[in-house]
């Protein structure tokens, strides 16, 4: 890989980056919410406009996604690096 995850994701907000590394890595929508402070609803909301800024529709993209960004590494999910 290139660059840091930041930079390979230029499109989203640092707090969006942060929801979606946070979901990517097992954590509920509520879990999030509690850790970040925010409202279920806000988290929601930051996961959705991420997916739709990434031009993604599915949470199985978006996980492929932040594979491939190095969001979260392969070794994290047991799939074959």
């Amino acid at each position: 890989m290139r660059g840091g995850a930041a930079d390979n994701l230029p499109a989203l907000s640092r707090r969006e980056i942060e929801v979606v590394r946070l979901f990517v890595s097992g954590l509920t929508i509520n879990e999030i919410a509690a850790r970040l402070h925010l409202s279920k609803q806000t988290v929601s909301a930051q996961k959705v406009s991420a997916m739709k800024k990434l031009g993604l529709q599915r949470e199985a993209d978006l996980y492929r996604y932040a594979i491939e960004v190095g969001l979260l590494p392969s070794s994290a999910t047991g799939l074959p690096e």
